[in-house]
């Protein structure tokens, strides 16, 4: 007989055992197949959502001051971005508290965008069948879901104002900060028309508003300029989804690149401008402070220049007292005193020491008569502070007069206080609606003489380490900076080399601009940090060896049955190597069909598991839009790795079966040599000793319904719950066949 026939009558003969290899290989490769198709599935269900998100997005350039529309076009026109990026799209971009009308039901955190026709042209939609009116709002599916709002619905959208003084300091406007918007919902958006939109990677649906981008801007209070803007990637330069590479890095380059030669020092929220009457130029911020690194970089571009540049830093007092006599609200500006002019300071005083002395300070002539002081008097100064916790505080400090100065010269300045909201542009003192509260009984008539006659003209002046020692924030400590130049030099000409240098030595990306590489960053998080695959092999491994342990214990309940087969094959003169080759042709063979049927179980596995990672186990990815994706080469995979482990446990069962001789074979004493249990041809005794394993089985079985059913209260466990319970139900079934 041939081995091929001898195998294919082995296969026949032995079929109950065979079945039971072959269902034990199938589980086993059905399990990691299965796992492998689960973490394909949702990575690749994960990067459909995060390109359904994007739309036509490359990048995204974002600040937190706002710029001209036509910053996205001015980029693509001066040819800094060398062709990579097709198209970009202006829009504002906020973030909302909604309220439904009807219902009162509400919803914060909402992403509100401002767009018109080209946004919807940027991501290759008809903007006709996106036309929004003023009062119209399209809502994504997500948010009306949520609200449970539906089209001609009210929505009320609240949004914050852009403030480009910061709301933490002193003069930032916390009284006013939103705005509200009624708007009817004219239609809700699914995920084809962008309802899904998002340039930020993001878990669950997207809670978005669309509104009209001139609405939204007048709203804001920011006619003709946004602070996002959308850059498309050139489709024929390639497709854009790399998510790491040559390609994305040369994109993310040459974005920055046109960025940071396309940025201007008012996008930046800087000034610079010339004051003739003081014959110098002024570096001034929209924040009302300037930042270290700012002022750093205006002296170096002084130095550079050969122009001489100081720091000043002004501040509105509440009063300056003496005795009982009180000046109200009153810029008092920090800065070199030998520059005001008329006094001679001694040396050492321009600084107030930590020994507790008083700061030295000068008055203009009107201050010193209102108060009724000249020099040596000593003065107390109370001004308002934000503490770190929000709360407004009263402080107070003493001064020394060391010289009076007329209003004239360096002394009448009002250029040297920057634009304080709520009060430069007011008309009277009693007109003023500062965003901190003003004791309007303290203002007399000779304060609305001097604001009339002087505006913000300094009426004190003090050295710059005291003020900076009393009035630095963490926004700035220098409230803009003059530059002077030689006599003889053109004032204009002067301004326009300071602002050229330094536009040239600030890096917009470094004061606000950001270009946000958001295809590659939504490729990378739709990977995540978990991969699924991993993760539920690593949760099925026990159910995975469980089964090729079932599998090896068949097959070795097999072979102990065929002992005096195997006696007989080699007591006629069949050498070793050819006898293994039939056992292991035998469990080649099985374990290909075990795979095979493994291969079908494994995509009802994953579509389990996927029904299970959208309803149950939403949390761990934060979608149910998750489908089964069943790529060849994961079945492959799991199929081979399958195969072989069968085969790997079923060769080392047969290993022990080497030393034997045909006699013991024969007689099926085998225990001795090979360490096997001693099982001779089916007998009583052998119904008897798998009726003693299968009760043991069906004992570990119960244990494990035992444990499934407690697991069952959590996600974890209800997977840990079912695996547990599909192998004891395989025991208990292993059982009844051999019995």
């Amino acid at each position: 007989m041939s081995l091929l026939a001898l195998i294919r009558r082995n296969i026949v003969h032995y079929r109950r055992t065979n079945l039971a290899v072959v269902a034990g290989v199938a589980v086993a490769v059905a399990v990691l197949a299965g796992a492998l198709l689960v973490g394909a599935s949702v990575r690749s269900s994960l990067r459909a959502l995060a390109l359904e998100r994007l739309g036509a997005i490359d990048r995204v350039v974002t600040t937190a001051r706002y710029v001209p529309e036509s910053f996205g076009a001015d980029l693509l026109a001066a040819g800094e971005l060398d062709g990579r990026f097709a198209a970009a799209a202006p829009l504002v971009a906020v973030e909302g508290f909604v309220t439904h009308q009807a219902s009162g039901r509400r919803a914060s955190g909402v992403q509100v965008y401002g767009v018109d026709e080209r946004f919807w042209t940027f991501h290759g939609l008809d903007p006709e069948g996106f036309a929004l009116g003023r009062n119209a709002a399209l809502v994504s599916g997500g948010l009306a879901g949520e609200l449970e709002a539906a089209p001609d619905d009210a929505l009320l959208v609240r949004v914050e104002k852009p403030s480009a003084v910061p709301l933490s300091s002193l003069h930032g406007r916390r009284d006013d900060v939103g705005s509200t918007l009624r708007l009817g919902i004219d239609r809700v958006l699914d995920a084809a028309a962008l309802g899904e939109f998002s340039f930020r990677p993001q878990q669950g649906l997207a809670r978005s508003v669309f509104v009209s981008l001139e609405r939204l801007q007048d709203e804001l209070e920011q006619d003709g300029r946004v602070n996002t803007l959308l850059l498309g990637h050139d489709s024929g330069a390639g497709s854009g989804e790399e998510e790491v590479g040559p390609a994305d890095a040369a994109r993310q380059a040459a974005a920055e690149a046109a960025v940071r030669a396309g940025a201007t020092l008012d996008d930046l929220g800087l000034r610079v401008r010339s004051i003739p009457d003081h014959d110098t130029v002024a570096v001034e911020s929209a924040a009302g402070l300037l930042t270290d690194a700012t002022v750093t970089a205006i002296e170096q571009v002084a130095a550079a220049l050969g122009l001489r540049a100081e720091p000043v830093l002004s501040y509105l007092a509440n009063r300056i007292s003496s005795g009982d006599r009180i000046t109200p609200y009153s810029v008092i500006t920090a800065r070199d005193l030998s520059m005001v002019g008329g006094v001679s300071v001694v040396s050492g005083a321009q600084a107030s020491s930590d020994s507790g002395e008083p700061a030295p300070v000068i008055l203009n002539q009107w201050t010193a008569e209102d108060l009724g002081v000249g020099p040596g008097a000593r003065l107390t100064i109370e001004y308002y502070l934000w503490a770190d916790e929000g709360r407004l505080t009263t402080h107070e400090a003493d001064l020394q007069v060391a010289g009076v100065v007329p209003i004239a010269g360096a002394a009448a300045d009002p250029d040297l206080t920057p634009d304080y909201p709520g009060i430069t542009e007011a008309t009277n003192v009693i007109d003023w609606d500062p965003p901190f509260p003003v004791d309007l009984d303290l203002i007399r008539p000779v304060d609305e003489t001097y604001w009339d006659d002087h505006r913000t003209t300094p009426k004190a002046f003090i050295p710059l380490a005291a003020g900076q020692r009393m009035w630095a924030s963490r926004w700035g400590q220098v409230t803009s900076v003059r530059l002077y130049a030689a006599q003889d030099e053109d004032l204009a000409a002067t301004r326009d080399r300071v602002a050229a240098a330094l536009r040239e030595a600030l890096d917009p990306l470094a004061l606000g601009l950001v270009v946000y590489p958001a295809r590659s960053l939504a490729l990378e998080a739709s990977a995540g940090v978990t991969d699924f695959g991993l993760y539920f092999i690593y949760f099925s491994f026990f159910l995975v060896v469980s089964a090729l342990l079932l599998a090896s214990l068949f097959f070795r309940l097999g072979v102990e049955q065929r002992l005096r087969e195997l006696g007989l094959l080699r007591a006629t003169g069949y050498p070793a190597p050819a006898i293994r080759r039939v056992f292991l042709a035998e469990a080649g063979i099985l374990s290909v069909i075990g795979s095979t049927l493994g291969v079908i179980g494994a995509v009802l596995y994953a579509e389990l598991i996927m029904l299970g990672l959208r309803t149950w186990w939403v949390d761990a990815v934060g979608t149910t839009r998750l489908t089964l994706d069943v790529p060849a080469a994961m079945l492959g995979a799991g199929a081979a790795g399958g195969v072989l482990a069968a085969l790997g446990s079923i060769a080392w069962t047969l290993r022990a079966l080497a030393p034997a001789s045909p006699r013991s074979l024969l007689t099926g004493a085998v225990a001795e040599v090979t360490g096997v249990a001693r099982v001779a041809a089916p007998t009583r005794a052998g119904g008897s000793r798998a009726r003693r394993i299968g009760a043991a089985l069906i004992g570990v079985g119960v244990v494990l319904v035992g444990v499934s059913a407690a697991g069952l209260v959590g996600a974890t466990g209800g997977f840990f719950g079912g695996g547990l319970t599909l192998l004891a139900a395989l025991l208990v079934l292993a059982w009844a066949w051999l019995n």
